[in-house]
């Protein structure tokens, strides 16, 4: 089982099946409606997703709506981001993005600081090197004539929400009470990063981001993103650090190769608490899924120092503030 329970759906899967093959299910269903689809063929929506296929366009496929005669501009980069929306599983998000696809969806600038946050989170989560935009309310703005685009993100939004198992959602508290993330609940870079507030036009864009490691100034907090298995293809020797969960309240974690304990880092490591920083750990179990996407990182919330050992690399026990639950501990494998 994966650490998040995000990625999951209910029901058996059939067969992996090719976009033609699927366009001919749902030709034969006669169906546009995601959710029917996926109870009558009993698929997993990942099967949807695999590639840089799209419910639209299986749609299109099997000639249940129609193909435009123009393609809209950038429709085709809208509908290959679909995916990155099938870990949102808790209520607050899902409901905020669903929001802001509306006919009627809110200019960015008339939001409250809270939907503003959401809103460059489904911005960046959409264009995660900003779209040639200068502005969020000039890329959110061109959703509106984005009609395939909003109709198939309300419809996966809605399907994650019914078919995630029911969790009281844990917003951060605290420093940490204005981000709007949910204690182990998943979130992909982009999300994380427009949170806290590090991704912004004119400054960091998530896609140029490839560290496992953000020291966030503003926050005053140090973000890790774990990556728990770490294959030879993806991670270099040097990067391949030992990450686990000793225990349901302790994660053991190395940081780079190059902080040393002494060094200014290593020392905000140790002190975070005296000096008044604060941790931050995400963890997911592999870079990728088995479709080929980046996994998400789930978040674990806020940890506090505990003990090291070594340096360059440093090996630090960190004790969580939220116990992790069992399926987050205990044989992870990738998820589809």
């Amino acid at each position: 089982m994966s650490h998040s329970d995000a990625h999951k759906t209910v029901g058996a899967t059939p067969a992996r099946a090719t976009v033609n093959h699927l366009a001919q299910e749902a030709k034969a269903h006669g169906t546009t409606q995601l959710a029917e689809f996926l109870e009558r063929t009993g698929r997993n929506i990942t099967d949807l997703y695999r590639g840089s296929s799209s419910w639209t366009a299986i749609l299109r496929r099997a000639e249940l709506v129609p193909v435009p005669t123009t393609p809209m501009q950038g429709e085709p980069d809208l509908l290959k981001r679909m995916h990155c929306f099938l870990h949102a599983d808790d209520a607050e998000r899902s409901e905020a993005y669903t929001r802001l696809v509306q006919d009627d969806a809110c200019p960015y600038g008339n939001l409250g600081e809270r939907d503003k946050t959401f809103a460059r989170m489904l911005f960046f989560t959409l264009w995660d090197k900003a779209g040639g935009f200068t502005t969020y309310d000039k890329g959110l703005e061109t959703l509106s004539q984005q009609h395939a685009v909003r109709s198939e993100l309300r419809q996966l939004l809605t399907y994650v929400m019914q078919s995630s198992a029911e969790r009281t959602a844990t917003p951060l508290t605290g420093p940490h009470a204005h981000i709007p993330l949910s204690v182990h609940h998943a979130y992909n870079r982009s999300e994380i990063l427009a949170a806290m507030g590090v991704a912004r036009l004119g400054g960091q864009m998530p896609g140029f981001f490839a560290q496992g490691v953000l020291w966030d100034a503003a926050n005053k907090t140090d973000a890790l993103l774990i990556t728990l298995n770490k294959s030879e293809r993806d991670f270099s020797p040097t990067v391949r650090y030992k990450d686990y969960a000793l225990s349901s309240t302790h994660f053991h974690w190395e940081s780079q190769n190059s902080t040393a304990s002494a060094s200014p880092t290593g020392q905000r490591y140790q002190q975070h608490a005296k000096q008044g920083s604060h941790v931050l750990l995400f963890m997911r179990d592999n870079k990728d899924t088995l479709s080929g996407k980046a996994q998400p990182w789930t978040l674990l919330g806020p940890a506090t120092y505990e003990q090291h050992t070594g340096s360059k690399p440093m090996a630090i026990t960190w004790r969580l503030h939220y116990p992790l639950r069992d399926e987050m501990w205990t044989s992870p494998k990738p998820s589809v």
